[in-house]
């Protein structure tokens, strides 16, 4: 009499299921972003610019296992890694840029599903989270937590995110192959 996976399985907010399997992808993915960011990052300007890898496994926590799990691994890699090794002060506004990062790649590839790791799918999603979410609200929930102005911010964190990002492209794109022959 054992758990069947229905059971265990989470109701998304678009009705599907959210399966065991899943679930430990993104905990994996969780995992994967705690280390990253937290342990394999460096700050660098005053702390307005972190130059790390910790949101490919939010990108590609979105890209492959949907919108809501993508923005939930997002949530819970920023909640966790505050208290595992805080970098500042909790905001609630970064935890809804993180979730923001994962939700936006999931919508991306929901919207044109066949082409999941599409090289169209991958540079629209990092440009999207780059520009509305580094450029825009993180930089914004720095300005306040620092009380520096937001323009002040935002020349520094341009480049350094920028960077980040052409080789978050590149490696989500190197690694799309091997995980389009994962079975989810």
């Amino acid at each position: 009499m054992g758990i069947s996976q229905k059971d265990v399985a989470l109701k998304s907010s678009a009705g599907g299921r959210l399966s065991t399997r899943k679930l430990v992808l993104a905990s994996i993915f969780c995992a994967l972003n705690i280390v990253l960011t937290r342990f394999f990052s460096v700050l660098i300007m005053e702390g307005t610019v972190r130059l790390g890898f910790g949101n490919i496994p939010i990108i590609l926590s979105g890209m492959l296992l949907g919108p809501f799990a993508g923005a939930l691994t997002g949530i819970v890699s920023d909640i966790v890694g505050v208290m595992v090794n805080p970098m500042g002060s909790f905001h609630p506004g970064i935890t809804l840029s993180m979730a923001l990062t994962g939700l936006i790649p999931g919508l991306m590839v929901s919207l044109r599903p066949k082409y999941q790791f599409s090289k169209l799918n991958i540079v629209l999603s990092h440009l999207l989270v780059y520009v509305l979410i580094s450029m825009g609200l993180t930089t914004y929930w720095l300005s306040q937590l620092m009380g520096r102005a937001f323009m002040v911010l935002l020349p520094n964190r341009a480049l350094g995110n920028g960077i980040t990002s052409l080789v978050s492209i590149l490696v989500i794109s190197l690694l799309a192959k091997p995980i389009k022959n994962l079975d989810l």
